[in-house]
C-alpha cells in the first residue's frame, strides 16, 4: 500500500526562480520583493542564502521560505535582544534563520502541520550541512508557534518579541477615540502643539525616498542606540525601498529633518518598521507623538484600516491604544547542547520580565 506524500519541499537557487505562493503575502516581510532586497543588504552578516518552496498537496497551499545562514553575532536585531535581556551572546556558532529576525513577522512554510514538519526536517538537515549550530524560526504568531510546537522533535519554543497593532477607525476622530481616556487628551495636545510649532509631514514613496534615507538612517541609529543597541544599516533602508508600498513619513521643520518613520502600506495596513528622532532638536519632545498621530491619519486617508507600530517601546504604544501580540522564536539545535538551550531560555525569560507590565499575566510568555 502506497501512502500519499502530504507535503514536499523543492530547492531553488534564487528567490525569483521560485513559483509564486498560492496566497497573497499576509505582510510585506513575506513578499518576494522583501526577500530579494534582503539578499542585497550587508548589515546583517549573511554567509549563505538558500530558498525553498514547500507545498501541501492535500490543500494546495504553497509558500516560499528564505533560509539565511548568519554569523552567530551577525544579526543586529538579535544582538539588540541580547542587549535588552542583559545576557551575553547566546549562539556558539552560525545560525540558519528561516527568515531574518529583522523582519517583524516570519512563519513562512508553517501554514499547515504537514508543511511545518517538512520545513523543520529540511531546515534542520540544511543547518547541519552548512555547519550551523541551530535552525531558528523567528517572528511566529501564536497559531504558527503552536503548529511548530506540535511537530515531534526537540524544538525550543521561546517568546522573544512583542508587536503592537490597532484598528484605525473610519475617520480621524475614531483614531483618537481608540486611545485610553487617561492618555487621549495629552496625545492630542502634543499632536496639535507639534503642528502649531511648525512640524510638517513630508511623504516619500519607494525609490523616491532614497535622497532622504541617509539622513533618516542617522536618526534611526541614534534612536536605537538610546534604547539599546544599533539596529539598522543605511544599506537595509536603500535596498528595501524597492519593496512595493515603501513609505518614509518625515517630520520636518523648515529645512530640518526632526524625525521619521519608515515602513510599508500593505494590504490595508500601515507597517511602521523603523523610527528615528533628532533628540537635539528643540521640537524633539513633541515629535514622536506628533509623528505617530500623523502616520495614522495619513494611513486612514490612504485607505488603510489598521496600523502595525512594530515591536517593543511598549509603554508609548499602549498609551496610543495599540494592543500587544507576543511573537515567538522556535529553535531546533543541530546537536544536543544544554548550555545553549539554557542561555536561550534565560534570554526569553528576561525579555518576558520586561514585557509583563504591558502584556498581562494572562498572556502566555
Amino acid at each position: 500500500m502506497t501512502t500519499a506524500v502530504e507535503a514536499t519541499l523543492d530547492w531553488v537557487t534564487d528567490v525569483n526562480d521560485a513559483p509564486f505562493d498560492s496566497r497573497p503575502a499576509r505582510n510585506p516581510f513575506r513578499t518576494r520583493a522583501w526577500a530579494a532586497a534582503w539578499q542585497r543588504q550587508a548589515t546583517e552578516r549573511i554567509l549563505a542564502h538558500r530558498h525553498a518552496t514547500v507545498t501541501d498537496h492535500s490543500t494546495g497551499v504553497r509558500e516560499t521560505i528564505d533560509f539565511l545562514l548568519v554569523h552567530g553575532n551577525g544579526s543586529p536585531y538579535w544582538t539588540s535582544q541580547e542587549t535588552d535581556a542583559g545576557v551575553d551572546p547566546v549562539w556558539p556558532g552560525p545560525v540558519l534563520w528561516a527568515g531574518s529576525p529583522h523582519a517583524e513577522y516570519g512563519g513562512a512554510g508553517t501554514a499547515t502541520t504537514a508543511m511545518t514538519k517538512t520545513l523543520l526536517d529540511a531546515g534542520h538537515e540544511l543547518a547541519r550541512e552548512l555547519g550551523a549550530c541551530a535552525l531558528a524560526l523567528p517572528g511566529l504568531d501564536p497559531a504558527q508557534a503552536e503548529r511548530v510546537a506540535a511537530v515531534r522533535g526537540p524544538v525550543l519554543d521561546l517568546a522573544t518579541d512583542v508587536a503592537f497593532t490597532r484598528q484605525l477607525g473610519e475617520d480621524h476622530d475614531m483614531w483618537w477615540a481608540g486611545m485610553p481616556a487617561s492618555h487621549r487628551r495629552e496625545a492630542r495636545r502634543q499632536w496639535r502643539r507639534g503642528t502649531e510649532a511648525g512640524l510638517v509631514l513630508q511623504v516619500h514613496h519607494g525609490p523616491t525616498s532614497r535622497p532622504m534615507l541617509d539622513a533618516f538612517h542617522l536618526l534611526a541609529e541614534r534612536t536605537a542606540g538610546r534604547h539599546g543597541s544599533p539596529l539598522y544599516g543605511a544599506d537595509m533602508l536603500h535596498q528595501l525601498a524597492d519593496v512595493p508600498g515603501t513609505v518614509l513619513l518625515a517630520a520636518c521643520n523648515e529645512v530640518d529633518l526632526v524625525g521619521g518613520v519608515y515602513g510599508w502600506l500593505h494590504d490595508g495596513c500601515l507597517y511602521l518598521w523603523a523610527s528615528g528622532i533628532d533628540y537635539n532638536h528643540r521640537l524633539a519632545p513633541r515629535t514622536y507623538t506628533w509623528l505617530m498621530g500623523e502616520a495614522a491619519l495619513w494611513a486612514i486617508d490612504h485607505g488603510a484600516t489598521s496600523i502595525d507600530a512594530g515591536r517593543w517601546n511598549c509603554q508609548a504604544k499602549i498609551r496610543l491604544g495599540y494592543q500587544p501580540t507576543i511573537l515567538r522564536t522556535a529553535v531546533r539545535l543541530t546537536s544536543p547542547d544544554p548550555g545553549t538551550a539554557q542561555r536561550l531560555q534565560s534570554l526569553s525569560d528576561r525579555l518576558g520580565m520586561r514585557a509583563l507590565p504591558f502584556t498581562g499575566a494572562h498572556n502566555r510568555w
